[in-house]
């Protein structure tokens, strides 16, 4: 198949077959491959007005279009698209009198944006302050579609060429194609003809991606049934870990799935594919939602409005603002806001100034380094199913070819903090000779990780500090996560007494042969199968600048139940992510609890609290604490 080409891509494999089998044009598609020719000669030194001259404008009348160029700005500081398309050349000229206006977008079929010939369409200007029309040029045709009113948009810098649509998130490209890569191969500009034709825009592409979305939620109403009715029938959890498994491999055969419990390691999860199955309706980009919808009791569109939620009324909100937050999803799933968290910051940011006007951070005026630097340093996750979480991860890696490196496996809802150890510490009795104070050694932990993140990684003698502080950083970090699974079940079970606890605890800063003959303890690894088992999980542990900050947002579906679990009661619930999450939330910090619609029970009790403050958003409830 030739979509290898189409990078990106919204579009089904099982779409693309299907214009695949339309009638080709081969003298059209001769003409676009002939223009394309002749331009290579003048590429090298080809400004953006040689591009449009020579090479995109001749292409956009090949396509059928009737055009006109430079409408005049519809907002003071931002210049409008380059070039208006039409369907027919009597549409620009009965809206010419509407030139640049609001009004004037609606009767266009698509804006289009045109840059230098091969100019890089991720990747701003650097070296100085950025004004709008020096910005990331692929957020700029974002920016504009989403202020027009015109259903499809364009970029080009004559040799790439970007489909976006709208209503979909305005972050998000439908289809991206090389041209020139696509001279050797008759098919891949049979493609770009019926995709980005005046036809393909009227009328296919509309038609087919209705009838795909149609199709789809057909196959998967299907398959949501079928899956409901074989748990039903499973009795056993591993069975039905498995068994999900099996249809997450059936759906997304290319994803990896990388689950390392036992039960589930002992079953072959195998897939038989042959050369003659069918193409798929399931595209990778939509891996979230589709195992969302399939895996999740209740699954309902996630209507945020992520620029009101992260920005609000925030008059001289900055990109340095934006790009210093901690964001922390408790309830993460198979990735749906996560992504539309990627996505909607990394857009925000290009909306927004820096704090000084001749700031200018290479790393965040590229989309690739952006959304990199987004998920490495503001987002972080738990999530309590290996499933969901490996699913998440294949969709970041697919999506952004990246991984959520700060999202990880357990339950947000059981853990300590590291401050509950210091009632375990056994001040009453004197030390030992050899031992050193627990609270000593916490307190020390606590500095040594402020030290460690104010080195950098680009300073040679920084690293190398950095590596030696990991070796004693890794070492308590351990040794009080085995305390704090201690302390959590003394809750659950009987199995430690307080006298033990206060042992282990004394013997914080014992040698590692010392420790290590703990561990071999039956009480020991008793309480370390319950920890695992249950998923326990510590806060500053898995994340350690919470010993020094906090999170400004923390996002939860208090009723994300899967398919294979349990129904919580949705107040006791969100109650309980409530009081989990408050305590890691900043004194300004928001908290939102994402609800298709909140019950007026819920609501009632959440109004009784005098320690926060409730606003409701476009389907979720915001949680402020009170001053």
């Amino acid at each position: 198949m030739h979509a290898s080409l189409l990078k990106n891509t919204l579009i089904s494999p099982f779409t693309i077959e299907k214009i695949l089998s339309l009638p080709k044009d081969e003298g059209t598609y001769a003409t676009t491959a002939q223009l394309i020719n002749n331009f290579q000669e003048m590429k090298g030194f080809a400004s953006e007005i040689h591009t449009e001259t020579h090479l995109i404008k001749p292409i956009l009348k090949n396509l059928g279009y009737a055009y006109e160029s430079k409408p005049k700005f519809f907002e003071d500081h931002v210049k409008g698209p380059d070039v208006a398309l039409f369907s027919q050349d009597q549409e620009r000229v009965d809206t010419s009198d509407l030139w640049g206006t609001r009004e004037y977008y609606t009767h266009t079929l698509c804006i289009l944006l045109l840059k230098r010939y091969g100019s890089n369409l991720q990747e701003g200007i650097s070296g100085f302050y950025l004004e709008f029309e020096n910005r990331i040029p692929l957020y700029q045709m974002m920016y504009l579609l989403k202020k027009s009113k015109t259903p499809w948009g364009i970029l080009t810098n004559g040799k790439n060429w970007i489909l976006l649509k709208r209503p979909l998130h305005f972050e998000k490209k439908l289809v991206e194609m090389d041209i020139e890569a696509s001279l050797t191969d008759i098919d891949s500009l049979h493609l770009f003809h019926h995709i980005f034709s005046c036809h393909g825009l009227a009328s296919l592409m509309p038609e087919l991606l209705e009838e795909e979305r149609t199709e789809l939620i057909d196959v998967l109403r299907t398959k949501k049934i079928s899956y409901q009715k074989s748990l039903r029938e499973t009795k056993k959890r591993s069975d039905m870990y498995a068994m999900v498994v099996t249809r997450s491999k059936e759906l997304f055969p290319d994803n990896s799935f990388s689950l390392t419990e036992s039960y589930l390691k002992e079953r072959q999860v195998t897939l038989l594919q042959s050369q003659g199955t069918p193409p798929s309706l399931i595209t990778e980009y939509n891996t979230s939602d589709i195992a969302s919808y399939l895996f999740s009791k209740r699954d309902y569109p996630l209507a945020l409005s992520m620029e009101d939620i992260l920005i609000g009324e925030k008059t001289k909100f900055t990109k340095e603002d934006l790009l210093t937050q901690k964001i922390l999803d408790m309830t993460p799933g198979f990735g749906t806001v996560t992504t539309q968290l990627i996505e909607s910051i990394a857009y925000l940011s290009f909306t927004l100034p820096y704090k000084t006007k001749n700031t200018f951070v290479a790393e965040w005026e590229d989309e690739v380094t952006l959304k990199k630097y987004i998920i490495d340093n503001l987002l972080y996750g738990i999530e309590r199913s290996p499933v969901a979480l490996d699913i998440l991860h294949s969709t970041m890696k697919h999506r952004f070819s990246l991984t959520a490196r700060n999202y990880k496996l357990g339950n947000p809802l059981i853990g300590m903090s590291i401050k509950d150890i210091y009632s375990f510490c056994d001040t009453k009795n004197q030390l030992s000779l050899f031992d050193r104070n627990p609270q000593d050694i916490i307190r020390e932990f606590e500095t040594t990780y402020k030290h460690y993140f104010s080195l950098s990684d680009k300073i040679k003698e920084d690293v190398v500090l950095k590596k030696d502080l990991e070796i004693t950083l890794k070492q308590y970090s351990d040794r009080l996560q085995d305390i704090l699974d201690m302390i959590t079940t003394t809750y659950l079970y009987r199995i430690v007494d307080s006298k033990k606890i206060q042992d282990i605890v004394t013997s914080l800063g014992s040698d590692e042969i010392t420790w290590n003959n703990m561990r071999k303890k039956e009480w020991f690894i008793t309480t370390k199968d319950v920890a695992k088992k249950n998923g326990f999980f510590h806060m500053e542990i898995e994340f350690p600048f919470l010993l020094l900050n906090k999170f400004d947002f923390i996002f939860v579906r208090p009723d994300l139940n899967y398919i294979w679990e349990e129904e919580i009661p949705l107040i006791e619930a969100t109650k309980s992510y409530v009081k989990r999450g408050m305590p890691y939330l900043k004194d300004h910090g928001t908290m939102v609890l994402i609800l298709e619609k909140p019950l007026e029970a819920l609501v009632a009790e959440l109004q009784k609290s005098k320690r926060y403050e409730m606003t409701f958003a476009e389907g979720s409830i915001i949680l402020r604490k009170r001053m």
